[in-house]
């Protein structure tokens, strides 16, 4: 299924309306707006991720996501979605 996926999105690429979508993304990239939204947005990305409630928060979020990981009934439901998807 991801191989078909992958198929239909590089043959989208390589079509006339993919060499379209692609030179207006590249022009978009060059437009000074464009950048000036995008380091204005690395600021606030950066400025939030030093803020230490957020660090706590990661923080919290890192050590409930490492028990339950290591919890044998998560392990057991993760293998069983698993072997769902490997069978489609």
């Amino acid at each position: 299924m991801a191989s078909s996926l992958l198929d239909r999105i590089v043959q989208l690429f390589r079509s006339r309306q993919g060499e379209k979508v692609m030179a207006e993304a590249q022009r978009l990239v060059r437009h000074p707006r464009t950048q000036s939204y995008l380091h204005t947005a690395q600021a606030r990305v950066e400025q939030v991720a030093k803020d230490p409630r957020i660090q706590q928060a990661v923080t919290k979020a890192q050590d409930r996501l490492q028990a339950a990981a290591s919890d044998p009934r998560t392990q057991a439901k993760i293998r069983a979605i698993v072997s769902k998807l490997n069978k489609r």
